[in-house]
């Protein structure tokens, strides 16, 4: 299994991170994906995050850009929550608002087409 996976499903590009710890290590990768994405138009994004127990603050920079340059062209990011979600940076860092979260990938997907609210 590849460390990021990219799916299109109707319209929604899902780059998913199969990594148990997301890191310093591998956040280089992940921010070449998701510039790759923008460079081709691409706006509509869910990052997957639901194999991610630990997630550092360099790897979460790559995902604190991506939601200023999705905000600036007036989308939502759409994120699947962490595996440890109750402890995750998002918790920690007290950013879970500024984040569309969802339980499952699905429903990240979904909510494109269907202006759904993410959990609460």
């Amino acid at each position: 299994m590849e460390n990021f996976e990219k799916i299109f499903v109707d319209g929604v590009y899902v780059i998913a991170v199969n990594l148990n710890r997301s890191t310093i290590n591998d956040a280089y990768a992940f921010r070449e994906i998701v510039e790759e994405e923008f460079k081709s138009g691409h706006t509509k994004l869910v990052f997957d995050l639901s194999k991610c127990n630990t997630i550092d603050s360099t790897f979460f920079g790559v995902i604190i850009m991506a939601l200023g340059r999705v905000n600036d062209i007036g989308e939502k990011l759409k994120v699947v929550e962490p595996a440890n979600a109750k402890e995750s940076i998002f918790k920690l860092t007290n950013t879970l608002d500024l984040f569309d979260i969802y339980r499952t990938r699905e429903a990240a997907i979904q909510s494109f087409e269907s202006g759904s609210q993410p959990k609460s």
